[in-house]
């Protein structure tokens, strides 16, 4: 989840047009949040750049996401509160503000976070009555130290309300906390205005006129100078057709009872994932919330469009935009001379000829076998694509796309084949002892200790004695003793899919070997094949290795990221 920044855009709507959208009057970001780990790596130098960026771009205003977390017991500026201890390396909250004097911007200090919101929510109102007395304590920190900051404009409390089927009682709960700190605020720095980030989830909770209930609710009982909202376009959470309906929801909640609240966006500048989203989507977000808001803010260009972040293209085309009002449609060239080699049984190299574009390629999306493949960030020609079957022809095609959201035409297609595996003859690792780090579930056990290396192959039923199992997402190993330093040619485990019983592959499996079975170094590692429902038993491999010996092998598992079964019945290490 994420917060939001405060600017000072008005949206003006102009006449619509045939899809049912609206024109709009040229968007433009006037504020950026920013989380304090990122601020903690700059300069003097490089704060005073940022702010020259963002002057550039038409932001004057910065929103430092949360200066405590009262969980954690930490800070991000020298505080004197009973407890706490600052984690940070410089006075975060002095430099913003001082680098905001300088730049004639404004700065809005984030209270605390607490990771505990998550769980607690507002359904706990002992809880948050503690929160908001936290908050209250830290704001007259923060006001006794930096009030003397002309750049100081506002407060933000940084716990996020969403679109959860909640009810009067939790709503009460809310209502008292923004009543309890936002009171205290005004008191403590009158003029200030204290602004809140919800965020709604299309896809499950309440539908926007219940929420607009509850922000009727909510609003009547206490006083909120801004509600900044956010999109949820980057997170998955909407799409840009859905944002009209909820920002027109909660603009009505306002006019029905608390007009002097002013409704803004929070636009969202990522992906999922956590790139940058294309310039021409984050106008046209822009533009479908447009009649509804009356400041445009962002989450966040100082983490994905600031040219000391992200590849400067970005900022470029959002300058471009800036200064012709429109993102500009022109497409790279196509990615030329594609070309894919097998690299071994499992792997292939693929590289190309950059694209040109007029005035910067940011990345490439590759297609396996017609399929997506990956989406790669950045301008390298070369990728390397593992994790594949052997024996097996894979056809590849390459398009480049630039930072206002423009695609290529594809590249013409290339093929490579990976090689069968090599089996080298002599297992060395049969009947040798091993040691693993998390034991077999006793249902499915690994009888003696002695299963994986005793030469015998199970059958394709998990059932069969041979298979040894584990329930587990976390990481565990098996270290095999060869008796003395031996030369490693392949290492091989043959593990089972059987997806109706629960069993899946493992994520990856690493390889490294020692001498002294305490310092191990790294040979390789083995990543899940690609996907086929259904039973299936596979060799995950590492062959043709040079210059490997050892008499330790050890293998790190990584099962997947939900509790699904592991089997496995075999080890071998060749030479």
């Amino acid at each position: 989840m994420r917060f939001v920044a405060v600017s000072l855009l008005i949206a003006i709507c102009l006449v619509p047009i045939a899809s049912g959208a609206a024109a709009c009057s040229r968007p433009e970001l006037r504020g950026s949040f920013l989380q304090p780990a990122l601020g903690d790596q700059w300069t003097w130098k490089e704060w005073s750049k940022e702010f020259e960026y963002m002057q550039a771009a038409g932001l004057d205003q910065m929103l430092i996401q949360w200066t405590a977390d009262s969980k954690e017991k930490t800070t991000i500026f020298p505080s004197s509160l009973p407890g706490y201890r600052q984690n940070t390396r410089h006075d975060v909250v002095e430099r913003a503000l001082a680098t905001a004097d300088a730049s004639d911007a404004k700065v809005y200090l984030g209270l605390q976070i607490n990771d505990d919101w998550w769980s607690k929510y507002i359904d706990d109102g002992a809880w948050l009555e503690n929160e908001a007395t936290i908050g209250n304590a830290l704001a007259d920190d923060l006001w006794a130290r930096y009030q003397g900051h002309p750049s100081l404009a506002g407060w933000y409390l940084p716990f996020e309300v969403d679109n959860v089927e909640t009810g009067p009682e939790q709503w009460d709960n809310l209502i008292a906390f923004y009543r309890t700190v936002g009171d205290h605020l005004r008191l403590l720095a009158p003029g200030k205005p204290v602004v809140i980030s919800p965020f709604f989830d299309t896809h499950q909770g309440m539908t926007s006129s219940q929420w607009q209930a509850m922000w009727e609710y909510v609003l009547q009982g206490s006083s909120i100078d801004v509600l900044a909202l956010q999109d949820g376009v980057g997170a998955g959470h909407a799409t840009a057709r859905q944002l009209p309906e909820w920002f027109d929801a909660v603009g009505e909640a306002i006019q029905d009872v608390h007009a002097a609240t002013e409704l803004w966006a929070d636009t969202e500048t990522f992906h999922r994932g956590y790139a940058t989203m294309p310039i021409r989507s984050i106008v046209d977000d822009m533009c479908a919330v447009q009649p509804y808001v009356s400041n445009d803010v962002s989450f966040s260009f100082n983490h994905y469009l600031s040219p000391q972040q992200v590849d400067h293209h970005y900022y470029r085309t959002y300058m471009d935009y800036l200064t012709t009002g429109t993102v500009e449609r022109v497409p790279p060239s196509a990615p030329a001379k594609l070309t894919a080699a097998a690299v071994d049984s499992s792997t292939i190299q693929l590289t190309w000829r950059a694209s040109k574009d007029n005035i910067g390629v940011v990345g490439y999306t590759v297609t396996r076998n017609s399929r997506h493949l990956a989406t790669l960030h950045g301008r390298e020609t070369a990728y390397v694509d593992a994790g594949l079957d052997a024996g097996m022809t894979y056809t590849y095609q390459i398009r480049a796309f630039d930072a206002a959201g423009n695609s290529s035409n594809w590249s013409g297609a290339a093929s490579a084949s990976t090689p069968p595996p090599h089996l080298y003859p002599t297992n060395i690792a049969l009947g040798k002892p091993y040691v693993a780090s998390m034991a077999a579930d006793a249902a499915y056990p690994d009888t003696g200790g002695v299963e994986l290396t005793d030469g015998m192959i199970g059958s394709s039923s998990y059932a069969d004695s041979a298979w040894q199992g584990r329930a587990t997402t976390k990481p565990y190993t098996f270290t095999l003793d060869l008796g003395s330093s031996q030369v490693i040619r392949e290492v091989r485990m043959h593990w089972l899919q059987d997806e109706k019983s629960g069993i899946l592959l493992p994520h990856e499996i690493s390889c490294a070997t020692s001498d002294d079975g305490v310092n191990f170094s790294s040979i390789g590692t083995v990543k899940k094949p690609l996907p086929v429902e259904g039973l299936r038993e596979w060799w995950y491999t590492l062959t043709d290795l040079t210059n490997t010996k050892g008499r330790y092998v050890q293998l790190r598992v990584l099962p997947g990221s939900n509790a699904e079964w592991t089997f496995l019945d075999e080890l071998e290490v060749r030479q």
